[in-house]
């Protein structure tokens, strides 16, 4: 008993793989046995949680995205769709998560948006376990991917995250200015201001 709570302790606080508790020293055949007592979860096939982890009423979309970023082996930020869903400023729930991954990389996963240059450094906030796009970079994002997100779609988003304050015009030119997409972002911004 006190040998596996000393193997409990070895493996990472939250979300893990079955590859990360082998670097712990943690074999499959514990983890079987940590999940026939009850400390440990399995959440999909080779992706682990503890449970006093997910007794902490972490949000079940948060519990996702780490999953999703537990498989992935490239660097990855949940986006548009989910990212939308997550700041709740869309009435769509994608059935999918939806992450920004390296180009060429693809993944089953998550439904994948890769983009020739990303920009990790702009507009992606980390978490425990994800990283995600910041409101602004989402939205901006929603408008200069229109094969993914319908302009109607990302307009009613805007004007959503504009009318509950939840984020403003200038923190929205700022990213879009960092991102190098001012001119194409302004016009829309300027439009949903107009309709509220």
């Amino acid at each position: 008993m006190k040998d596996m709570e000393n193997l409990l302790q070895k493996l990472p606080k939250d979300v893990f793989t079955l590859r990360e508790a082998n670097m712990a020293g943690v074999s499959r055949y514990y983890l079987t046995k940590m999940i026939e007592e009850d400390r440990i979860s399995e959440l999909r096939r080779g992706v682990y949680q503890r449970n006093e982890a997910n007794r902490n009423n972490e949000d079940v979309q948060e519990t996702s995205f780490k999953v999703a970023t537990a498989k992935l082996k490239e660097k990855s930020a949940i986006c548009l769709w989910s990212a939308l869903s997550y700041y709740d400023i869309t009435e769509q729930v994608p059935s999918v998560i939806w992450a920004l991954i390296p180009y060429p990389y693809d993944s089953k996963y998550v439904r994948p948006v890769r983009l020739k240059h990303p920009h990790w450094d702009i507009g992606i906030i980390e978490h425990d376990g994800f990283a995600i796009t910041s409101i602004e970079r989402t939205l901006i994002d929603c408008f200069l991917n229109p094969k993914y997100v319908a302009v109607s779609e990302a307009f009613a988003s805007l004007k959503s995250a504009l009318k509950d304050k939840k984020t403003s015009m200038k923190k929205l030119l700022v990213t879009a200015e960092a991102l190098e997409a001012k001119d194409r972002i302004y016009p829309f911004i300027e439009i949903a201001l107009s309709q509220l």
